[in-house]
């Protein structure tokens, strides 16, 4: 009755509305829990199209939104109506729950309704008339305010919207207070009947037919934010947005056949039906048939509701949906998208919501583009080895005015070593980025400047080499190819040092501002949940190949990733690691990773490492490789590198339980041990199981390992 109050309409239609539209939508919503009705956030738009088209005209809107949705759910698009930029649709509801909010001031104070619904109109209209204030009406509304606002803290589970209404109203109704009420209500439905089209003008009926656009885009919105807060607050499975939509449509279609206004799924109220531990859309039904039973036995009960409560309870929605604690986390968070908020907001509240919502996307745009065109370039100089100039950020049509600026600096620096364009932190490549890169390159060539792209995205490539086909001979995919193609034939030991104060400057620059909050967080401790036992091969990264940030795995790398038996001469190293990760950082996992060619393994298998010469050029390497010489000596036979490589990793877990702080961990269930094998060529990885005594890759086919688990378990390392 509230919501339909502010949209303009008689409040018996709100209640009408949310019994058709509330049974329709739950019996065929994608949605379980929701429970769909009048909502606040379409209530300004209504009384909009109800102060410029009539009720006629609302019906119609409504029909013709239904009609919409019902659409786009049969045909599958449900998705596409989320891509409303969110800073709009915060600022619009914001600005919906300003203008509820003001709109409802003659009403608290008792006064006669303005003739005109606009912010200002509303206020000017209260400052004309605040003399004629009714103290009663301004108590009433306060005391349903404070009751809406304090019984939630006090009884969560409690409907406290009927209780903030029930309460002042009994005492209204007792005390004979002389204030305004809802007044007379049907005892029973209206007839079905088709909307009756309204008498307009051609450019009317573009206006019609606009909103009824504007309507359904906010009500699906509306209805699919809702349906995603309602899995959220149930923990539910994801709702199907084309069924919700196909189930919203329908009811709205109903709704406007019984002369009701425009419904959508309501969070306030869905999230009460889940707190009040509904599990199935019987509940919502049930919720509806209420509000029918209301409507058929105690119409004269509901008449005897003072608008100023009514009002009252409206004002606890608008300063919900207002909720500066949302825009003061946006503004800390991202800034631009707060000022599209606010840009919204302003608009909507001054200018009006169709003006109001153009506007914000506009803006979104606008802000869009100008993120388009923001590329970082930075040149990196070397003594001794070529420059390096990194771009970082879309590289498009938009951002080429700022590679054209740049190209000035280029042009007055020398380049003896030549020049490497790094593309590998491109967010964003089109076919103009690329042209004028590649025309760059061309120029700095007339200058006898040797260049070299590198490039990591394959995608990538592609679109410079639709651009200019032979582009491809200066393209590098690592550093080998682009010393070949710079012609590098020895790396000085200068050279080397700079590609990693390069790399320094780039993480400085580029990554550290990506992930200043973990590593702020870094800074005070560190609190890994896994240990990462792995070999020292260069082309192993763990954080890459678990996609895991920096302080989440504490790392152990040696040559074969072999961990001796506790108390051997070989165990201080790595034994101090295991005991500090488990006894002082309480990490709950360790994984020992192998991978192919293995180096070690190569060794081990082919012999090389134990002949007398290696053993005496590489004694430490010799010496610490001899602890898997049973690997090659009891499967030297039938052994390959990668089978040796997954042997080596299963079996370093039995001695990981040599070690008594691990045995410890393991007694009381708080460690998990794993082995996995990594290969670098196909970025498959595979999980030792050792009930099945075998290697199970990750998400792909099942490839058992030759050895049992028996076997390995059998084998005694030295």
């Amino acid at each position: 009755m509230a919501i339909a109050l502010a949209s303009g309409v008689n409040p018996e239609v709100g209640l009408i509305t949310a019994v058709i539209g509330g049974i329709i939508c739950a019996l065929f919503g994608g949605v379980p829990l929701a429970v769909s009705g009048p909502a606040a956030a379409m209530a300004v738009l209504i009384a909009v199209v109800v102060q410029d088209f009539g009720m006629a005209g609302l019906l119609c809107v409504g029909f013709g939104c239904g009609i919409l949705q019902l659409l786009t759910g049969v045909i599958g698009l449900g998705s596409f109506i989320r891509f409303i930029p969110v800073p709009v649709v915060m600022g619009f509801t914001a600005g919906i729950g300003a203008i509820i909010l003001i709109g409802q001031f003659p009403r608290v104070l008792g006064l006669p309704a303005p003739d005109e619904g606009h912010v200002l109109s509303v206020i000017l209209h209260v400052n004309n008339l605040f003399y004629q204030t009714k103290p009663t009406a301004l108590l009433l509304a306060l005391s349903t305010l404070v009751l809406a606002m304090g019984l939630p803290r006090v009884w969560p589970k409690l409907p406290s919207p009927l209780f903030a209404v029930a309460i002042p109203s009994l005492v209204a109704y007792f005390l004979h207070l002389p204030v305004d009420i809802v007044g007379n209500i049907p005892s029973t439905l209206p007839a079905p009947k088709l909307p009756v089209l309204p008498g307009a003008s051609g450019g009317e009926w573009l206006q019609l037919i606009s909103t009824t656009f504007v309507v359904y885009a906010l009500a699906s919105l509306e209805t699919l934010l809702s349906a995603g807060a309602v899995d959220q607050l149930a923990k539910s499975k994801p709702h199907d947005p084309n069924q919700e939509l196909i189930g919203q449509g329908l009811g709205n279609i109903g709704a406007a056949l019984f002369m009701g206004i425009p419904v959508t799924a309501v969070i306030a109220r869905s999230a009460l039906n889940i707190h009040a531990g509904a599990k199935t859309r019987r509940s919502a039904i049930f919720h509806a048939f209420f509000l029918l039973a209301a409507i058929y036995f105690i119409p004269s009960i509901m008449s005897q509701i003072p608008i100023a409560v009514l009002a009252g309870l409206l004002i606890t929605i608008a300063l919900r949906m207002c909720s500066p604690h949302e825009f003061l986390l946006l503004w800390q968070s991202a800034r631009s998208d707060a000022i599209v908020y606010l840009v919204t907001f302003f608009m909507i509240v001054i200018l009006g919501l169709m003006s109001g919502i153009q506007v914000g996307i506009l803006a979104s745009l606008i802000l869009a583009v100008i993120r388009l065109g923001q590329v970082d370039i930075q040149l990196h100089q070397s003594q001794f080895g070529p420059a390096q100039l990194a771009l970082n950020g879309p590289l498009t049509f938009i951002s080429t005015a700022k590679l054209d600026n740049f190209e000035k600096k280029l042009n007055a620096t020398e380049f003896p070593n030549g020049l490497i364009v790094d593309l590998s932190k491109v967010k964003t490549l089109d076919s103009s980025g690329a042209s004028h890169l590649i025309n760059l390159i061309e120029r700095l060539q007339t200058q006898k400047v040797k260049s070299t792209l590198y490039v990591a995205d394959p995608e990538y490539i592609k679109i410079l080499t639709a651009v200019k086909k032979d582009i491809i001979s200066i393209i590098a995919q690592n550093e080998n190819e682009m010393e070949a193609i710079l012609g590098i034939a020895d790396k000085h030991q200068q050279l080397i040092l700079d590609r990693v104060i390069y790399g320094i400057e780039k993480f400085k620059n580029n990554l550290h501002p990506q992930h200043k909050a973990i590593f702020s967080s870094l800074a005070k401790t560190q609190q890994p949940h896994t240990l990462f036992i792995t070999c020292s091969d260069s082309r192993i990264d763990p954080n890459l190949i678990t996609s895991t940030q920096p302080g989440e795995l504490f790392i152990v790398r040696n040559v074969g990733n072999i961990i001796p038996i506790f108390g051997s001469d070989q165990t201080p190293a790595e034994g101090a690691a295991i005991e500090y990760a488990l006894g002082v950082l309480q990490v709950k996992q360790i994984i020992i990773c192998g991978h192919s060619e293995c180096g070690a393994i190569g060794q081990l298998l082919s012999g090389a490492i134990f002949t007398p010469e290696n053993q005496e050029r590489l004694p430490s390497v010799a010496k610490w490789l001899a602890a898997l010489k049973d690997i090659r000596t009891h499967f030297s036979y039938q052994v390959t590198s990668e089978q040796a490589a997954k042997l080596n990793a299963s079996l370093q877990l039995a001695n990981l339980r040599t070690y008594p702080i691990v045995q410890e961990k393991l007694a009381n269930k708080s460690l998990k041990l794993k082995a996995l094998y990594y290969d670098i060529g196909q970025a498959d990885v595979e999980m030792w199981d050792e009930v099945l005594g075998k290697y199970i890759p990750i998400g792909e086919n099942i490839e058992p390992l030759m050895f049992g688990a028996n076997q390995i378990r059998g084998l005694k390392l030295n």
